[in-house]
């Protein structure tokens, strides 16, 4: 009996020692850096009520990350890249409350976006000319100060993470996209007068 649970004992620790932890290699994530890949149009400080807050998003899907030609669909086999990000309205000084709008609000130029706590945006492939394309504009509807930020669903403050939407089979791409006009805390700041 002693021999049989020592047997069943080294088995297990065996198991046991050889699992894998790390959920990124589990789930087949990769994460890679290729900056400017979304952009926030018109880049002001300053906008008027009734004007829209435009991001963009209109990146091929052969890029090139630290000198490697990648291929993102061929990569990935997803169809769409997702994005969240945030818009607070300055209530006083220490508080800032998230701007909701209805989806039928938002001006979906490409792509589709949903809006709630955060929007979350989707970039769609185009196959006629090999682009993943998001263009939606956000309406800014009372005056006030106002700050955008991507980190709701990201580990960066200076950049927004664009997760691809990959069959269950296939490598999860995160890409990890710099952004202009961010600031150290990780916020876009604006006006709308």
């Amino acid at each position: 009996m002693k021999k049989t649970l020592y047997i069943f004992s080294l088995v297990l620790a065996t198991v046991l020692s050889s699992c894998d932890t790390n959920d990124d290699g589990f789930y087949n994530n990769v994460f890679v850096d290729i900056p400017n890949l979304v952009t926030i149009e018109p880049h002001s400080t300053t906008y008027t009520v009734g004007e829209k807050l435009y991001l963009n998003a209109d990146f091929s899907r052969y890029q090139n990350e630290n000198g490697t030609p990648l291929d993102l669909f061929k990569t990935t086999k997803a169809s769409e890249f997702a994005f969240s990000y945030v818009i607070e309205k300055q209530i006083d000084a220490n508080t800032w409350e998230v701007v909701y709008v209805d989806n039928n609000l938002l001006d979906v130029v490409k792509g589709t976006a949903l809006n709630g706590s955060y929007v979350y945006g989707l970039c769609h492939l185009n196959t006629v000319d090999n682009t993943y394309e998001y263009r939606v504009g956000f309406p800014l509807s009372t005056s006030g100060t106002y700050r955008l930020s991507f980190g709701y669903n990201s580990d960066s403050n200076t950049s927004v993470e664009l997760r691809s939407e990959s069959p269950a089979t296939q490598l999860i791409l995160n890409i990890n996209s710099l952004v202009s006009g961010i600031d150290g805390s990780g916020y876009y700041h604006f006006t709308v007068n």
